[in-house]
């Protein structure tokens, strides 16, 4: 088995677990139900974050891999995930600075968890782009 399989595998995997984890969170509603009435909701937003981030990645993936891979990245799945992650750890480092609500923070955060949950089971090393795909700054993001 080759390298692309086992990270498309694992995306595909994870991305159902994520998707199976927000149902379960928000009983079937719709996310922006919870956010409209005014309620903070880190625990559901986090498992959007974490199901946004991954299908980011597989729609890119599929779409418009990078040419030749992401440093030295040669798996498209991978490369892709390395650019989203850059993306959405670029986001999360800006709600931090305009001091966003739990929410936001929860989110962006679920989204770098879920990259690194996938550069951890299908990247050599837990490495994407070279990068280590662990957020660089603890978040503590109350859940319940």
């Amino acid at each position: 088995m080759t390298g692309a399989p086992r990270a498309a595998e694992v995306l595909a995997g994870l991305l159902d677990e994520a998707a199976r984890s927000l149902q379960r969170l928000a009983g079937g509603a719709a996310v922006c139900t919870f956010t409209r009435a005014g309620q903070p909701v880190p625990g559901i937003k986090y498992a959007e974050g974490r199901w946004a981030a991954l299908r980011e990645t597989q729609r890119r993936a599929t779409v418009s891999a990078p040419p030749g891979g992401t440093a030295g990245v040669d798996d498209p799945v991978l490369a892709t995930a390395a650019e989203v992650r850059a993306t959405w750890a670029k986001n999360l480092q800006r709600a931090h600075e305009r001091k966003a609500g739990p929410d936001w923070i929860a989110y962006h955060t679920g989204g770098l968890d879920a990259l690194a949950d996938l550069a951890l089971h299908a990247a050599p090393g837990g490495r994407l782009g070279g990068q280590d795909a662990r957020p660089a700054w603890g978040t503590a993001v109350k859940l319940g």
